[in-house]
């Protein structure tokens, strides 16, 4: 993606496109459609099987946050890149405390990943956002960076990239036996260690990974 595409490019050799604006006709982004006829997994955890067959997902854990008959996106939560957010606030010439300094950006996904994308709590106040749970929102717009540049956000995630299937997929890969499921929380969301959160989601569903007999995706 050219840096120019997005609202919010840095018009440097292009390094980082930060917070685009959602296209809803976007096919990359699938829409909200009937949910009725199936199991939703909004707001919750995927952790892979240890039958998962591709290797970029054996030890991530992912959000979704958005789940429909056309398919579902969310973002890896345990992944963190070697930039910070404030680096990446600097590259947008804002400026970043030092806890923004400290605090790594995450690789979200394969998909986009010079796009950012902001999970927090709260409520979707910002130009571009939405809510996933009870008191947690997606917001890409750049409003928002405004209140981590102030350290005035006080639990988020700002991730790069995310990751999404097409209608259809994810109940199939989960039927196949490459996924497990279990609800999302805040606690693991957006305070536990990154590299612990793979095993405390294996805990929340009081599963061995070492030990573990495939039977169904669904916990």
């Amino acid at each position: 993606m050219n840096c120019d595409d997005v609202p919010f490019a840095i018009h440097k050799p292009c390094k980082m496109a930060i917070l685009p604006h959602i296209d809803p006709n976007d096919n990359d982004i699938p829409k909200r459609a009937d949910l009725k006829k199936f199991s939703n997994l909004t707001h919750h955890f995927l952790l892979p099987s240890p039958s998962m067959p591709d290797e970029r997902f054996t030890d991530a854990l992912i959000y979704i946050c958005r789940h429909s008959t056309d398919g579902a996106w969310g973002f890896m939560i345990n992944k963190p890149l070697n930039a910070s957010v404030g680096g990446l606030l600097h590259e947008l010439d804002l400026p970043a405390s030092q806890k923004a300094m400290n605090t790594p950006a995450m690789h979200g996904g394969f998909i986009r990943p010079e796009a950012g994308f902001v999970i927090h709590t709260g409520l979707p106040e910002f130009a571009s956002s939405f809510a996933v749970g009870e008191n947690v929102c997606i917001t890409t717009s750049k409003d928002v960076l405004s209140l981590i540049s102030g350290d005035s956000l006080p639990h988020f995630l700002l991730c790069m990239g995310f990751c999404n299937w097409t209608a259809g997929q994810l109940e199939r890969e989960i039927s196949e036996q490459d996924w497990l499921v279990c609800p999302a929380d805040l606690e693991m969301l957006f305070r536990a260690k990154f590299e612990d959160r793979v095993m405390l989601a294996y805990d929340k569903l009081g599963i061995n990974p070492d030990k573990f007999t495939l039977a169904t995706g669904f916990a």
